[in-house]
């Protein structure tokens, strides 16, 4: 295997430097303690939020959602499009249609985006002219510390909010972590080493929040490029040329992870 070392070409979202984080959530226990969700009435409410990191792989949960449970499957919609983590919490506690809806699902599927993360890595990386000096920090490296910090809090936030207004005992909810892309720029073997660690410190604390909810997180780090970041989720098809969004076959199969979680209830 080799490093992964990618440029990005040409974002096909409204933003061209969107970087985001991705974070799908239903609600169920990981050990699977809790009761299983049960449609009884149609449809099957199913409300996603995110961006368009997502899209397809709505569409194609969706579908799955549809086929398990035997009943029509109505998607209220609520990504959008080059958002960042703030603004994802700033509308869930305050976009009433966003909050009606959530009364009403059955199935919750959310994308925590890491938007802010943008100018720290192009700033570390040397890219688009920036000095790398200006991360400061003996290492270099502070900028990516208090853009980690930064970002936990927002996790804390969201999944706060989130659950104040859902019940995971009640409403399905699932999390997927999130592969690692360039922002508009080339990682050299350095500046991948430097950025990486703070990458999976930022998912595995995704996935422990999540755990003190009782909601699972699907490995879409480690299923795209491997449990040391050396595989390419390009070279095999998983993302497309813009080096950032999934392919058809990456939707497909990120859908088939959360899927692989079952519809067990928090406990």
């Amino acid at each position: 295997m080799h490093r992964f070392i990618h440029r990005a070409s040409e974002h096909r979202s409204t933003s061209p430097h969107l970087i985001v984080v991705a974070f799908l959530f239903v609600v169920a226990s990981c050990s699977g303690e809790g009761s299983t969700l049960q449609i009884e009435d149609e449809p099957l409410v199913y409300l996603p939020m995110g961006n368009s990191l997502t899209f397809d792989v709505v569409d194609y949960y969706s579908a799955m959602l549809e086929e398990d449970f035997g009943v029509e499957v109505e998607v209220r919609d609520h990504t959008v499009p080059a958002q960042n983590a703030s603004n994802l919490l700033f509308q869930l506690q305050n976009n009433v249609r966003l909050r009606d809806d959530l009364a009403e699902a059955d199935v919750i599927t959310l994308l925590i985006p890491n938007n802010e993360w943008r100018l720290p890595i192009q700033t570390v990386t040397g890219n688009l002219g920036l000095d790398p000096a200006d991360c400061e920090g003996d290492d270099g490296e502070q900028c990516l510390r208090e853009m980690i910090d930064d970002y936990k809090t927002q996790v804390d936030a969201v999944f706060e909010e989130l659950t104040t207004m859902v019940d995971p005992s009640e409403v399905l909810i699932r999390g997927q972590d999130f592969y690692m892309f360039p922002t508009n720029g080339v990682y050299t073997e350095e500046t991948f080493e430097m950025v990486y660690p703070y990458w999976v410190e930022a998912q595995d604390y995704v996935e422990e929040v999540a755990g003190q909810y009782g909601i699972p997180v699907a490995q879409v780090c480690d299923d795209f490029m491997g449990p040391d970041g050396t595989e390419n989720p390009e070279e095999s098809g998983l993302i497309v040329s813009d080096g950032t969004h999934p392919s058809l076959d990456g939707a497909q199969r990120i859908a088939n992870l959360i899927h692989d979680l079952g519809y067990s209830l928090a406990g």
